[in-house]
């Protein structure tokens, strides 16, 4: 080999020993005061970790109100003022077209949130809802999250007169702003075109003034149910429709940029998908563990380690050089394969597993053909070496295309298993196509003696 062919191999050689180092130990970095990986966690499905049965019904409470002799709702009670318990759900609002705009809502949110893995059972004679979700980190915060009404509205401070609500938002993101000293975290809120012409007068209106010499500010209120995102009053006209709530700074070490990050998002979630039509309350929330232990899963893993092991060393043993090099290619395939099911959140059920194992094989399969080629047609030159690695390419997509087809329908499926079955087998011979491509093909083309 030449002195160029043999630096090229080498640096083939590292990348691929650097990403199976990062896919199998990951990559860890300090934040604050712990050392953390920074890559994302697979998804595991609730068959594997369990899951969290959360009930959620439509609430039965009340609220006082009181009443003035006329007949208005006053805040304090005086003289010939009233009580009376008025159901947070009245009567009339209990159909099922409302119970089912719930489940709509709910669900919604749980998609916008990135929630795949969960089921539903739905009662449409009284709205109650079974949700299983994944057990992991973020689960307290999403059974949470799911009932909340999410009422928006714009009100006056003092008159609580209603100024906007969510018919005048169009759409709402979270963004962030870095300097120098630090980063802030905003909810944006763009309004449609009436709520455009609405917030402009506001902006106007809403402005601190001069009253017998004292200075004296008139504010509004930005609500979410009954808590309140920010009461301000604007120095400046706001005509484009678009505002910006601050919901936190941060340090310019990344302090709690991540809280920050998660609360402005799930308030964007929560005025993008709609306010609920009914009051909702949790009523059930308990952990369901997974009929498959991880010890039960350990020795299986053990298993497949070594069976991965001993076929890299047969692989060494028969095909000498070419299938050192094809080995560790092997390697290297398998961890961008695991770094891919990571980074697209891949749902991992004991059917995803299946499909994993399957991948694997059929990659070790095309490597075992590929060499067995490489040594029957005596391949000296790097013309002969490419025309044998087209060949086996060529043979593999033949058999592959169906599998390629059956596996990208499988992953629209809405059963989780079957859909988590479907997108490992379709990643892996998506990333064993593109890998072998570059890759292998490039430490057996590379390593010919012409």
């Amino acid at each position: 080999m030449k002195t160029e062919q043999k630096l090229k191999v080498a640096l083939v050689v590292l990348l691929i020993i650097l990403i199976s180092l990062i896919s199998f130990g990951g990559i860890f970095v300090k934040q604050t005061k712990f050392v953390n990986n920074i890559l994302p966690d697979y998804s595991w499905g609730t068959d594997l970790t369990g899951s969290r049965i959360v009930g959620i019904s439509v609430s039965t409470t009340t609220n006082t109100v009181i009443y003035d002799k006329d007949g208005n709702v006053v805040e304090e009670e005086g003289e010939g003022t009233t009580k009376k318990e008025v159901p947070v759900n009245p009567e009339e609002a209990l159909t099922l077209e409302n119970y089912k705009e719930s489940k709509r809502i709910m669900t919604e949110r749980l998609k916008r949130m990135g929630v795949t893995d969960y089921t539903i059972r739905f009662d449409e004679t009284n709205g109650k809802m079974y949700f299983s979700l994944p057990e992991n980190s973020q689960t307290d915060s999403i059974s949470q999250y799911i009932p909340i009404r999410g009422e928006f509205k714009v009100i006056d401070s003092e008159t609580k007169e209603v100024l906007l609500n969510e018919s005048h938002l169009e759409k709402a993101y979270w963004s962030y702003n870095a300097t120098e000293t630090g980063t802030t975290i905003f909810l944006v809120m763009q309004f449609n075109e009436e709520g455009t012409g609405i917030l402009k007068n506001i902006t106007n209106t809403y402005v601190s003034y001069e009253e017998n010499g004292e200075t004296k500010t008139k504010k509004v209120s930005f609500m979410i149910d009954e808590s309140s995102l920010l009461d301000t009053y604007f120095d400046e006209e706001i005509s484009n429709g678009m505002i910006q709530l601050s919901i936190g700074k941060t340090s310019t070490s990344g302090e709690n940029f991540s809280s920050y990050a998660q609360q402005a998002a799930e308030l964007a979630i929560l005025l993008d998908a709609g306010s609920l039509p009914l009051t909702y309350t949790v009523d059930e929330n308990r952990y369901v563990v997974s009929d498959i232990s991880p010890n039960m899963l350990f020795i299986p893993i053990i298993i497949a380690i070594t069976l991965i092991v001993l076929g890299i060393i047969f692989l060494g043993i028969r095909y000498r050089k070419n299938g050192i090099l094809a080995g560790l290619s092997y390697i290297g395939y398998i961890a961008i394969y695991l770094l891919v099911l990571r980074y697209t959140n891949t749902v991992i059920t004991l059917e995803g597993i299946v499909g994993i194992t399957i991948a694997v094989i059929l990659n070790y399969i095309f490597t075992m053909y590929l060499l067995h080629l490489l040594k029957h047609q005596d391949t000296n030159s790097i013309e002969e070496a490419s025309n044998s690695f087209k060949e086996a390419m060529l043979k593999s997509l033949l058999i592959l295309v169906p599998v390629i087809i059956i596996s990208v329908v499988l992953c629209f499926v809405k059963w989780t298993a079957i859909s988590s079955f479907g997108m490992t087998i379709f990643w892996g011979i998506l990333i064993s196509f593109l890998y072998n491509l570059v890759i292998t093909r490039s430490l057996i083309v590379l390593t010919t003696k012409k």
